[in-house]
């Protein structure tokens, strides 16, 4: 008898019959294992977890994120949704998951701005998220304002007119007069000054008080140290810019006043908690940097 006639013959023993059944066994058994896997229940392939609504390409849209969706996009309690609002949202979120999945698939983050902010809000907020949710002691707060009390006062309130000549000896002339308590708008008329036009409001000289941070915008830095240290009254010496002379009358001027731990604290607790977001926020970035390849142009500087 053949070989191929023993594969066919129980009777007779087969190497080949025996190899064929146990391909045909392995076989069967890779089936049946590949159908158990993808519809056993309790499988994540086949089956919603309990802390989730749906799953979307294995991405589990969340129950608490369901909830408060829901009752966020309709002002209610979400025991008194109804149905078609549950549908509602529950279509909403999985069409957002389907398009943010896709963004991601296009690499959507690299290349378009927003995107890319929102990535870096997002991981900043979830780096301080500790700190946020921390809150300072008094021990804390009484030490940071202590070392930095300077900060701590109200604002201070300026009234003042930029004059400005292109003469220099009718600036003098000027400021003796004042000094010497002639009125402002005499002074003026005499000299012909003029305004410098850096304090206007609708077209006209603004002479309204203003805080001191809006005058420190207005004048550059030698003009506003000399505005700093007039009082109520005095006149700066002349001071020589690109535009002429200028001379700086203070009309009024409220002074700083320091504040207590306890007028400023709320202050103090807002700005202990930036700045421990902020040792947070660039300890982070020593960490991503020292752990990524970054390779700079010679061009530019490191």
């Amino acid at each position: 008898m053949t070989e191929q006639a023993a594969v066919f013959d129980p009777a007779q023993a087969s190497a080949r019959r025996s190899m064929l059944l146990l391909s045909l066994g392995a076989l069967l058994g890779l089936a049946v294992a590949g159908y158990g896997l993808f519809t056993a229940k309790g499988t994540r392939s086949r089956s919603v977890p309990p802390e989730a609504v749906a799953i979307v390409n294995q991405r589990p849209i969340l129950r608490s994120d369901f909830m408060t969706q829901t009752q966020v996009q309709f002002q209610v309690p979400y025991a008194q949704s109804t149905a078609e609002q549950r549908h509602r949202v529950l279509q909403d979120m999985i069409n957002e998951e389907l398009m943010v999945q896709r963004g991601l698939e296009m690499d959507l983050p690299s290349y378009d701005p927003d995107v890319r902010s929102a990535l870096v809000a997002g991981v900043e907020l979830e780096v301080t998220a500790d700190v946020l949710a921390r809150q300072p002691t008094e021990d804390e707060l009484r030490q940071y304002y202590a070392a930095h009390s300077d900060r701590y006062s109200t604002e201070g309130v300026m009234r003042l007119r930029d004059l400005v000549t292109a003469d220099p000896t009718v600036a003098a002339a000027a400021v003796s007069e004042l000094r010497a308590g002639k009125p402002l708008d005499a002074v003026m008329l005499r000299h012909a000054l003029k305004d410098s036009g850096k304090f206007m409001k609708a077209g006209q000289v603004d002479t309204d008080d203003l805080y001191q941070f809006a005058v420190r915008a207005k004048l550059d830095d030698p003009l506003f140290q000399a505005a700093q240290s007039l009082q109520s009254g005095q006149v700066s010496d002349p001071i020589k810019q690109a535009d002429g002379v200028h001379l700086l009358f203070m009309v009024a001027h409220r002074l700083a006043v320091a504040q207590s731990f306890e007028q400023s604290r709320a202050r103090v607790w807002n700005d202990l908690k930036q700045q421990a977001q902020s040792q947070v926020r660039e300890a982070n970035l020593r960490y991503l940097r020292g752990r990524a390849d970054i390779l700079v142009a010679a061009d530019f500087p490191q």
